[in-house]
């Protein structure tokens, strides 16, 4: 009898990644000097695309673009189809089979490939053909996406796996499989002699595996296959099969910011790009990549100048933190995002720029109507420009700068089509409806990821479905929390709810979480 796929027996959790949206891939391309596949129209292939939560997500916001999965467990395919049929996506297609066996005759040439969570824990043969699909299927401007474990940060996870493997060795049951091995894990993070160097590793590496569900434990940590890689040698695989390294998936990845300034000085005179990204996974103990990469015969530029904001729309949550801000005074202000880090900025039009993104984030604006509206917002204050063209490009500049370091501005060139105000009787959108079934994580139309851990948050969206008004969410908000055990600060959520209702629904609304 044939033994049963390990991702039959215990599927893959429900998954989206930002990271590999069109419009991501497609705007780093730009920035590098790509004519990158338009994002309303392109192909996307993703291999190993599990139950297609991934290419579902995308493929809801892009309605005109076409999105192909494979993957070779029954389980996931079937899953995956009955969400494509249940949300009617017509361009959504989710096949079972093994990508050992795919062809650019059978499947064609796409403009977008992706494959995460699968490089690493494949057998050397499929990823030799997972390379070769990647040559003959990227169109011409076609970027590729691939995620695995790096190294040298990736041995200490791999010291921890082969333990873990080993005490569970003749143990078949996938939960009680994972349950003894962080048993095990937790028992040596306590008791292990080596204080110094070896127990530190075990606690981190049993702290991060209680962030991770069974699943992930089971196929990521303890599956049969896990090969991490130095970058240089991805890097050398790109090239054998006549590809190249084009940027980390994330822009700010690149650089060297973080870094004290004597490492920054070494990085900067190494001019070999793949030796520089090396030398800076060595510093960082990097574990893990999300690598774009393109043909080998295209032409990349890598000499980035603050002018190129102006081809993109722009996105931010930071805000002013003071409620007397004032853009035209000279005065430091700090920014604060969505995730509560923080900027200080004392220029007054890069001040208005980023009180303007605030106001209307998810949107999106393009550049140079933002630098326009920011500078009616200092006129409005009566502030006299000597030199608007010196000041935009000092915006550029400084914008530029945190682009490139941060993750608290984001560059575009897709802004989804998305309903930013809440009805009488909201109602959530199709794709988040079914993704709050699936997971902890929800997207928005604006291509948001909304993390909604708490039950309470969760029980409001359940229940935006079009039938409700705002005096029927308070009523059952209310039987909801006078019900449930578990929730903490009952009374005080009580004694609020009416109003945290109603900056909840103002809120979801402008992220777009509500149907068009």
């Amino acid at each position: 009898m044939k033994p049963a796929f390990s991702y039959d027996t215990m599927p893959y959790p429900s998954k989206f990644f930002l990271q590999t949206h069109p419009d991501r891939l497609a705007t780093i391309g730009t920035i590098f000097g790509m004519n990158a596949p338009n994002v309303k129209t392109c192909r996307v292939l993703e291999l190993g695309c599990g139950n297609g939560s991934n290419l579902i997500a995308h493929g809801f916001n892009l309605p005109t673009a076409e999105f192909v999965g494979i993957d070779l467990a029954e389980t996931h395919i079937i899953e995956g189809k009955q969400a494509v049929a249940q949300l009617n996506l017509k361009n959504v297609e989710l096949l079972q089979g093994d990508v050992t066996e795919m062809s650019v005759a059978e499947y064609g040439k796409f403009d977008y490939i992706i494959a995460h969570g699968l490089f690493s824990w494949i057998p050397d043969f499929v990823r030799e053909k997972v390379l070769m699909l990647y040559r003959e299927m990227l169109t011409e401007n076609g970027i590729g996406y691939i995620s695995y474990n790096a190294l040298p940060g990736a041995r200490l996870r791999e010291m921890v796996r082969d333990m873990m493997r080993f005490h569970t060795s003749e143990i078949s049951d996938p939960l009680e499989k994972v349950g003894s091995a962080i048993s095990f894990l937790s028992l040596l993070s306590e008791n292990t002699t080596e204080k110094k160097t070896f127990k530190p590793v075990l606690e981190n590496e049993l702290e991060r595996h209680f962030r991770h569900d069974a699943a992930d434990i089971f196929h990521d940590d303890l599956g049969d296959f896990y090969q991490p890689f130095y970058f240089h040698e991805f890097a050398e695989l790109l090239k054998e099969n006549d590809l190249q390294f084009l940027s980390e998936a994330e822009f700010h990845a690149l650089s060297t910011n973080s870094f004290p300034p004597d490492v920054r000085e070494f990085l900067a005179q190494i001019n070999d790009v793949i030796k520089r990204e090396q030398y800076a996974d060595f510093f960082r103990g990097r574990v893990f990549r999300q690598t774009l990469f393109c043909r080998a015969e295209t032409r990349l530029n890598r000499q980035i100048a603050p002018e190129i904001l102006d081809n993109f729309l722009v996105s931010s949550s930071l805000r002013p933190a003071s409620a007397s801000f004032s853009a035209i005074s000279p005065n430091v202000e700090k920014f604060v995002g969505a995730k509560g880090v923080g900027i200080e900025i004392n220029h007054p039009l890069t001040k208005a720029a980023l009180s303007i993104l605030g106001d209307i984030w998810g949107c999106a604006a393009a550049f140079p109507e933002l630098l326009e509206k920011a500078k009616k917002m200092l006129e409005n204050e009566n502030s006299n420009f000597e030199d608007f063209s010196a000041q935009a490009d000092t915006t550029r500049a400084i914008l530029f700068q945190i682009i490139s370091g941060t993750d608290l501005i984001e560059l575009h060139l897709f802004q989804p089509d998305a309903n930013t105000k809440a009805s009488e009787k909201p109602k959530i959108n199709e794709l988040a409806r079914w993704q709050l079934n699936q997971a902890n994580n929800v997207s928005t139309l604006l291509g948001l990821d909304l993390k909604i851990e708490d039950e309470v948050s969760r029980r409001l969206l359940y229940l935006m479905d079009g039938t409700r008004s705002a005096e029927d969410l308070l009523r059952d908000m209310t039987e909801f929390i006078e019900r449930g055990e578990e929730i903490e600060d009952k009374q005080d959520l009580l004694n609020n709810l009416e109003s945290w209702i109603s900056d909840s629904i103002a809120q979801f609304a402008k992220l777009g979480i509500f149907e068009k």
